[in-house]
């Protein structure tokens, strides 16, 4: 078997986030930041966990593991060693297609609480996930992924009270579970002692249909863990429109459109956030005519969600139109029908009517036009600076407010900003909790780093680290001229 290449020391005195597995990056194992106990022990249960599967599903088991959930562990003290150990685990391959899994963990030797008090941290094992999710991109990059591991705060034990459970042992355990999207519920389950090859088998059968195979060595009902409310899961948000391709952890971008004398591409992403499950964000992408849009519906209720998909969808309807100008006055009929429509109506439970921010960008030919109200923000990145080019439209007081917004009382009275375009222009649009936990420097250096491939997916993982607990969404767009460049 080939040796394990470490790729950095480790310090047995501080708390740290390591890795150990396999990267379609690399062409064998890597880890760094884990102890020789923990990455051994790993590599130990992990080994005869695949010759498990093996016996047990033969040639299927790649096709099983490749469908394999990321699941959460919490080891406690004894286990690996004299410390905590508490990550993420999600099925990858090396660069030649052999399947082995990643496994990314953190190290807490001072912890000597209850593990379930740990599991309760949604906010670091979303944004771990998320990360973890990264590694199948095609520009996956090793020294940012370790970059990013390393700005993750630490893992934070819940202030809740655990009764002690009944007929607990001296032996230590470990506590498995995951997010099912299908009824949006955690689900997990305790193993005592040192993992085994069965836990292992239990992990890559999660999912599977009811008529697959059960495992051959029959295994004890598992005992119910204490898992957190269910939450969305990292990098995945609800399609809340027919304009909106459902964000995924890597969007492609779209294919080419042309302007007169310019070519248009755009990626978008989106995400309902650390703490909410439901996601009011909604976006537009199209090319008759060129126009993109981000609704930030406002609240985290379902008339939050009917205020962004009303907004898009009545954006959407604009017609195409000669010039700049009259673009702008159809944009602003289309926004002005959707204000009307929501002002119209009635909140659920005798709330307020709905809201929506709105940003927007329109081109033709050679010129763009911005219209918004609200907080939702634009940046235009242009030989090399970046700037925003809106400005929020907020109440300052008591409490921070809206003072134009979709179906707000009064009139609608969107601004406009419109210029030339340049060859070489990147425009991000994007929701106010991205601009708000994302340094504007940080974001300029992400809208730098080059292809449009992927960032804004990076900036909805920027946002995620950040701990930004509400929904965040990005559309870029980039300014080529007839030529690509």
């Amino acid at each position: 078997m080939p040796p394990r290449s470490a790729l950095d020391p480790v310090s047995m005195e501080a708390d740290r986030i390591g890795f150990f597995g396999k990267l379609p990056s690399h062409g064998d194992f890597v880890s760094t930041g884990l102890s020789r106990t923990v990455q051994d022990a790993l590599d130990a249960w992990l080994q005869s966990g695949i010759a498990k599967a093996h016996h047990h599903a033969g040639e299927n088991w790649e096709q099983i593991f490749a469908n394999m959930p990321a699941w959460r562990f919490v080891a406690e003290r004894g286990i690996w060693g004299p410390l905590t150990v508490a990550g993420v685990i999600v099925p990858s391959r090396d660069r030649v297609g052999r399947s082995f899994p990643l496994v990314i963990t953190a190290q807490l030797h001072e912890f000597t609480g209850d593990t379930r008090k740990l599991c309760l941290d949604e906010t670091w094992f979303i944004a771990l996930e998320g990360l973890a999710e990264t590694v199948s991109r095609r520009d996956f990059d090793l020294d940012t992924f370790t970059a990013s591991l390393k700005r993750l705060r630490h893992l934070r034990p819940s202030d809740e009270h655990f009764e002690p459970r009944a007929g607990k042992s001296q032996r230590a355990d470990t506590l498995w579970w995951r997010f099912d999207p299908m009824d949006r519920q955690n689900k997990g389950f305790r193993s005592g002692g040192a993992p085994q090859p069965t836990d292992f088998l239990e992990l890559l059968m999660a999912g599977m249909e009811a008529s697959a195979p059960s495992p051959s060595e029959p295994k004890p009902a598992p005992e119910p863990v204490p898992v957190p409310a269910p939450v969305q899961p990292p990098l995945a948000a609800a399609n809340l429109n027919q304009f909106e391709a459902e964000p995924a952890p890597y969007l492609a971008p779209a294919p080419l459109a042309e302007a007169r004398n310019f070519r248009l591409r755009h990626d978008k992403a989106s995400h309902a956030g650390t703490r909410l499950s439901v996601n009011a964000d909604a976006f537009l992408a199209q090319h008759t005519p060129f126009l993109f849009a981000v609704a930030d519906g406002v609240g985290d209720s379902a008339d939050a969600v009917e205020a962004s998909r009303q907004t898009i969808a009545m954006l959407a309807d604009t017609a195409p139109q000669d010039t700049i100008e009259s673009l702008v006055q159809e944009m602003k009929g289309k926004l002005g029908r959707a204000h009307g429509l929501l002002q119209s109506t009635p909140g659920s439970w005798g709330r307020k009517p709905p809201l929506a921010s709105l940003v927007s960008l329109g081109v033709v030919e050679d010129r763009f036009a911005l219209v918004w109200a609200g907080d939702a923000r634009a940046y235009l990145l242009r030989d090399g600076m970046m700037r925003c080019l809106t400005k929020d439209h907020v109440s300052v007081g008591l409490r921070r407010s809206l003072s134009r917004a979709i179906g707000l009382a009064g009139q609608l009275s969107p601004e406009v900003l419109s210029d030339e375009l340049q060859a070489g222009d990147r425009f991000l649009l994007c929701s106010h909790p991205l601009s708000r936990v994302i340094p504007e420097r940080s974001i300029a250096e992400i809208l730098l780093s080059g292809d449009i491939d992927d960032i804004a997916n990076t900036l909805i993982q920027e946002g995620l680290i950040a701990d930004c607990r509400e929904n965040l969404s990005a559309v870029v767009i980039d300014v080529k001229d007839g030529n690509g460049r």
